[in-house]
């Protein structure tokens, strides 16, 4: 069983190969040992997946013209929660299991939820920037509202979102949610479910949880922004693509929300320095797609990884599949 590692953004896959290591007859070929940090275009990695039985990728283009090539691939796997790099439909016709690790870091991403906003809530990157220019006064950061009488409106509710609704639990009794696919709702009797645009009106603070899709890009666009409260602030740790940038500025520009804390940007993470949203001065707290990491939920999704295709060999069944 020929196994290939497209690609990786981590120092080594020590704690793969030794759960893979329980399969019998695997060659393992890591494509990172050829060029640094692996063979991320379809071109170049056609020749070196062709034969493979499965892959593990992370930010390899799996394209159609890729899973087309493939002649034994029974399964691909990613290091991540998307899978917006895999072309499913076509691995799905060729009868190629597609699998996730969807929940190595509910932890650290609702963590990151509730710290932008206690963040933007007690203005503390505000605050420390005006006690470092011998600033002390409060009028630079008023007002502030207390989080107890907030409500909190989570736009999805799926893992990350659930999680982060019982952590909120723990500041405010007034949640909502909007999600027309979660049908679960009986479980959450402290949790309102409501419209998108109910959400938008009545939230203080609104944090997204969404996948992007075709169907939720710019999910929050001009018209959605100008549903919500001038004192209202907004929270990104899912996908910058679900909010409409340009909406945004203008709506930050003419102080028509309170203040906005992103995790992620509509661009590559590489260039968030060149987004208009980080040149914009004002109540924004932009980091670099940070919610994902801790050391713990590392070694958790290097496991699960291995793990999906462990168990797709031995007993027909990935751990998680699409």
């Amino acid at each position: 069983m020929k196994i290939v590692f497209t690609d990786y953004y981590y120092p080594d896959n020590k704690i793969e190969r030794e759960l893979l290591s329980q399969l019998d007859n695997i060659e393992i070929v890591d494509l990172t040992q050829l060029v640094p940090g692996g063979i991320k275009t379809e071109e170049l990695l056609i020749p070196h997946v062709k034969d493979a039985d499965a892959l593990i990728i992370q930010f390899a283009d799996i394209s159609p013209a890729v899973i087309n090539a493939m002649e034994n691939c029974k399964i691909i796997v990613r290091y991540a929660i998307g899978v917006d790099n895999i072309a499913i439909d076509a691995a799905k016709a060729k009868g190629i299991t597609v699998s996730n690790v969807p929940d190595y870091c509910v932890e650290e991403v609702s963590d990151t939820a509730v710290a932008h906003t206690l963040n933007l809530f007690r203005a503390i990157s505000k605050a420390n920037s005006l006690v470092r220019s011998n600033d002390w006064s409060l009028d630079k950061i008023r007002p502030l509202k207390r989080l107890s009488e907030s409500t909190i409106g989570l736009v999805a509710f799926g893992n990350i979102a659930r999680r982060t609704a019982e952590k909120f639990r723990g500041f405010t009794s007034h949640i909502v949610a909007y999600d027309p696919y979660f049908t679960d709702q009986d479980a959450f009797p402290w949790v309102d479910f409501v419209s998108l645009d109910e959400l938008l009106s009545v939230s203080d603070v609104v944090s997204i949880h969404a996948p992007l899709t075709s169907a939720t890009r710019h999910l929050i666009g001009e018209r959605e922004l100008g549903l919500m409260k001038p004192s209202a602030i907004l929270v990104n740790t899912s996908r910058g693509g679900l909010i409409d940038e340009n909406a945004l500025i203008a709506v930050l520009e003419q102080h028509r929300i309170a203040g906005v804390g992103l995790d992620v940007l509509d661009v590559p993470d590489s260039e968030y320095a060149k987004s208009s949203l980080a040149k914009l001065s004002g109540n924004i707290i932009i980091t670099p797609h940070l919610g994902w990491y801790s050391e713990a939920s590392i070694v958790e999704l290097k496991k699960k990884v291995a793990l999906n295709i462990v168990e797709r060999v031995k007993n027909g069944k990935a751990l998680y599949e699409i």
